[in-house]
């Protein structure tokens, strides 16, 4: 049978669309089993208490910010029970294409504990935020958590616990490049070259993905690379990163790092003050890493 040209092309259509299939089933898949671990911390954590809940879904090297990195069992072990409820729920997860890395992101609230009499504390005496965690898949399937840092803002109007709200990342296509051949600190690196020779602004749009995520302390959380724009801007100045740790999937298109950041108003000047960040790069095109999420906190407000 002679085939023409459209029907060629038709059938190529046909045979990538089949070819993506399969790889959009396991994103899927391993983004639903993400969503899902989260979702049972944040039961176990309202059921058992935080500490209970931290300490089964930590990883055993996991890091949590303390103020600056610490290991996070041992600052769990060391804190006594609470009575408070924590209460939180993921708005945005993304997953590597291997399936083995991903991230959440979302509000929490906690509640303070009842009084002398039972009753239930004020709306207006909860604390509300944000978290930002980073997980990986152990051998036995299990989801963990590998790093773990949060802020506080003010009550929001919306979005907040029980919204419902949800959105997921992109899809990573996969990738051959292994992962111990990703430098993820010097993006990080080049990331603060590019915020001292051309300022924060310039920086973020040349660095950072469409639909990047940023979270400070103090303040909600912003989408955007133009309200990462003004949110470095209200910052002011620009930021060195030094990263202290990372962590990559094992398809290396997805990964992290954490550290300290030291704010410069000026490139002569000493720095005005120092930072904790974590940020999760991502790799977009098979090439081309982007910065899909930022989270700074500095340590002069915590």
């Amino acid at each position: 049978m002679r085939l023409t040209n459209r029907s060629l092309v038709i059938r190529g259509l046909i045979a990538a669309t089949a070819a993506l299939l399969p790889a959009v089933a396991r994103a899927d898949a391993a983004l639903d089993s993400l969503v899902a671990s989260e979702r049972a911390f944040a039961a176990m954590s309202v059921a058992r208490g935080m500490k209970d809940a931290f300490l089964n879904y930590l990883a055993e090297d996991a890091i949590v910010f303390r103020p600056t990195a610490t290991n996070g069992r041992k600052a769990w072990e060391a804190r006594p029970p609470s009575t408070a409820t924590l209460l939180w729920e993921p708005s945005f997860a993304e997953v590597s294409s291997a399936g083995d890395l991903g991230y959440t992101t979302g509000p929490w609230e906690l509640h303070p504990p009842a009084d002398s009499t039972g009753a239930a504390a004020a709306p207006e005496r909860y604390l509300y935020g944000h978290f930002n965690s980073v997980w990986r898949k152990h051998r036995g399937g299990e989801w963990r958590v590998v790093a773990d840092i949060g802020g506080s803002h003010a009550r929001p109007e919306r979005g907040g616990v029980g919204s419902g709200e949800f959105a997921a990342g992109p899809v990573l296509p996969r990738r051959s490049m292994k992962s111990r051949r990703v430098n993820l600190a010097a993006m990080d690196r080049d990331l603060s070259k590019a915020m001292r020779s051309a300022g924060a602004g310039e920086a973020i749009a040349a660095h950072a993905a469409p639909d990047v995520r940023m979270n400070v302390e103090g303040r909600f959380p912003s989408l955007g690379i133009e309200a990462a724009q003004a949110r470095f801007d209200s910052l002011a100045g620009f930021f060195e990163f030094k990263a202290e740790g990372s962590g990559i999937a094992s398809s290396g298109d997805l990964g992290y790092t954490y550290g300290l950041a030291e704010r410069f108003v000026s490139a002569k000047a000493a720095p005005a003050d120092t930072s904790v960040y974590l940020h999760v790069w991502r790799q977009e095109d098979g090439r081309t890493w982007k910065l899909a999420l930022a989270v700074i906190n500095p340590l002069t407000t915590r």
